[in-house]
């Protein structure tokens, strides 16, 4: 039996995108859903936007700023039914992402369904389109193997039990929250992948949570110190321990990158010594630790002026 879903779109400082945003919710091929836009303590008028809309389908609930992780949470308290659906203000569904997500998580199989996805400045899918439609009982190791952000916040839908269970989405985390959250879903079970690319995410929007990140020094992943703390706790299903390892180790890769590109190879360098496993991932290590000296720099910045890419 197909479930009744329920949309989240946490909203702030987002009123020349939101009506487009909710419109592609309110146009989607599947009518089985609520949909809860939480307004963050919003100054530009996106509420009274979202406020003016008719349809009964729409509830508008207001809280004082406290970060998208808030909001997303509050949504889940809000939500009467036991799928959300997660959009951020600024991305954009076609008609039949809730239909394609609401027909794999009828197959009763996962706690997390989730589609392929478009990155608006190329608009390109980030997976491969050879990859089919599966489930997965190990997330890490699916993501490592084919697209390390497999799952996105707009192209997600969670069951709340599993949600709540997770622990929700972490407050006052910048950058990486997604996917801490993310993760520690995949403790809670399987995940189905649905390859139609239905969801598009507006990484080149100026209210985007990326562009905003890009204009600060970076942070550590909080997946870091949050498997960490549930290894010691044993949390972990000794099936995961490896994978959520390996893929712990591609996020301070990826972190100690972040502090390359703004300049502070010495970080760098300790992110890889204290924080990174050579043998989990010799290539990219071996790249992030050539950057960290002034040859090695200089050779990135040649490769990059012949082939642009990391």
């Amino acid at each position: 039996m197909l479930p009744t879903l329920s949309v989240v779109i946490p909203l702030y400082q987002k009123a020349d995108v939101i009506a487009e945003t909710i419109e592609a919710v309110l146009r989607q091929s599947y009518p089985h859903f609520e949909l809860i836009v939480v307004d963050d303590g919003s100054t530009d008028g996106g509420g009274d936007v979202v406020a003016a809309l008719t349809d009964p389908r729409i509830r508008l609930v207001r809280q004082p700023n406290g970060g998208e992780a808030a909001a997303r949470n509050r949504g889940v308290a809000e939500a009467r039914h036991d799928w959300i659906a997660f959009l951020d203000a600024d991305d954009l569904w076609a008609g039949r992402h809730l239909e394609n997500l609401a027909t794999a998580a009828a197959q009763g199989d996962a706690v997390v369904v989730f589609s392929n996805y478009l990155l608006a400045s190329r608009f390109a899918p980030v997976m491969p389109a050879g990859i089919p439609a599966q489930v997965t009982d190990d997330f890490f190791a699916f993501a490592l193997a084919t697209y390390p952000y497999a799952v996105h916040p707009s192209a997600v839908m969670i069951e709340r039990a599993a949600l709540r269970r997770a622990g929700l989405f972490p407050l006052g985390a910048p950058m990486g929250g997604d996917t801490d959250t993310f993760c520690r879903l995949a403790l809670e079970g399987a995940f189905r992948y649905v390859p139609e690319p239905t969801a598009v995410y507006r990484d080149g929007h100026p209210t985007s949570v990326l562009a905003g990140q890009m204009r600060k020094r970076p942070l550590p992943p909080p997946f870091d110190r949050t498997l960490t703390a549930l290894l010691r706790l044993g949390a972990v299903p000794p099936r995961l321990v490896p994978s959520a390892g390996r893929y712990r180790n591609f996020l301070m890769l990826e972190y100690a990158r972040q502090l390359l590109d703004v300049g502070d190879p010495e970080a760098a360098r300790e992110v890889l010594r204290r924080h990174c496993r050579l043998a989990d991932d010799p290539l990219r290590y071996a790249r992030r630790f050539l950057r960290t000296w002034s040859f090695g720099h200089r050779l990135y910045v040649l490769s990059r002026q012949v082939v642009p890419s990391r």
